[in-house]
């Protein structure tokens, strides 16, 4: 038996290594591709050669990356790499858990020192803004559904961190909790099975919640037109670990009795009479079918009776979420701190703002680094 082993392998190494040529050619001679739509990602090119980057190593380091991410058949190797994985019981692909019929987050761990000084910058803008502030901090996937989780998998204890992150704000914060009510719900359409956001619906049970606490009045589901517009979404989960199977549908919310608004980018200047770009249904990242996706200021401006004027400082689960707070303000002002660079307290008083929200889901908040800075307070203050 070892004999032939030994000869089959013989055999193979030759072919084994005239493959690895081929590739190799095919790599060399192939276009390189400037982004993946799996993954969703800009991929690394092949890299300018210097004597410089030669001798610190850098060069073959960007060699290394441009050919994992230009290898030839590249999606199709990550789809079968899935398969593989899902077939032979591996329970998690980098930080996604191969779950019961969904794609799930892992629970991220706590930036220590970053989130005591976006706590400490979070208190101090609010208490010296003067204005009514709320904090929603989303729970993701990962704690409401649990039972999706493979078996025996241990992630870190999400509501502790949630817990704790809370109990640190100011007591004039008023602290939006949606946990008690994704509770109930824990077994409907809250989150994607691709994604790592939740749903227009996960997002509408948290904005009943929210509106409760706002004093926005109260609001069912049968008080909009929902339209089905993709029903085949494969979100970030589903780039990342190559799932081929499993898709999405996202749904958009119309008030039955809706006011008309402009939306305007203030980076780029573009500006809408919706807040849906239908043209992003065509691209990877379908989610960015609310707002065309994130970028670092846009207003609102509704043509509506509302005396009260948002601030809303927020990540990408507050995209699907303004939806349903158009009804309610004269003027929104949304602002995500990552690709924000300007004082944001400015804005209090120059949009005559009456209400500050913040709205995170807990796996981003915990990791940001940039709140702090948007909100121009110094770790020394």
């Amino acid at each position: 038996m070892k004999d032939k082993m030994t000869k089959l392998s013989k055999k193979m190494s030759p072919i084994l290594a005239v493959c690895v040529v081929i590739v190799c050619v095919l790599n060399l001679l192939w276009p390189d591709a400037k982004t993946s739509s799996m993954e969703n990602r800009s991929l690394q090119q092949f890299p300018a050669i210097s004597l410089s980057s030669i001798n610190d190593g850098q060069f073959f380091k960007d060699v290394n990356n441009w050919y994992s991410d230009q290898f030839v058949g590249r999606d199709q190797w990550i789809q079968l790499k899935y398969l593989i994985s899902k077939m032979t019981g591996v329970k998690k692909i980098d930080d996604v858990y191969l779950g019961k019929g969904a794609l799930i987050e892992d629970t991220s761990a706590v930036n220590e020192e970053q989130k005591e000084r976006n706590i400490q910058a979070i208190n101090q803008f609010c208490t010296s803004s003067g204005k009514a502030s709320y904090f929603l901090l989303a729970p993701n996937a990962v704690s409401v559904q649990s039972d999706k989780l493979p078996s025996f998998a241990t992630p870190l204890d999400q509501n502790a961190q949630i817990d704790d992150y809370l109990s640190k704000l100011d007591a004039s914060i008023q602290k939006v909790d949606v946990r008690e009510s994704f509770k109930e719900h824990k077994n409907e359409y809250l989150y994607y099975k691709t994604d790592h956001h939740w749903t227009s619906l996960g997002s509408f049970y948290a904005y009943q919640v929210l509106a409760s606490s706002m004093d926005l009045g109260q609001t069912e589901s049968s008080d909009y037109d929902v339209y089905p517009v993709s029903t085949d979404f494969k979100g970030t989960l589903s780039g990342k670990v190559g799932s081929a199977f499993m898709e999405d549908q996202i749904d958009i919310y119309v008030p039955k009795e809706n006011s008309e608004y402009i939306m305007t980018d203030e980076t780029s200047g573009d500006s809408s009479r919706s807040i849906y770009s239908m043209d992003a249904l065509h691209t990877k990242d379908q989610y960015t079918v609310f707002l065309s996706g994130n970028t670092g200021r846009i207003s609102l401006e509704m043509d509506n009776d509302s005396d009260r004027h948002l601030l809303l400082i927020k990540d990408s689960y507050a995209n699907s979420m303004i939806q349903f707070l158009i009804p309610h303000f004269r003027t929104i002002d949304v602002i995500d701190p990552r690709y924000y660079f300007e004082d944001v307290s400015k804005l209090l008083d120059s949009q005559l703002i009456t209400d500050i929200l913040f709205l995170y889901n807990s796996n981003t908040l915990m990791q940001d680094t940039s709140i702090a800075d948007c909100l121009n307070v110094s770790a020394e203050e």
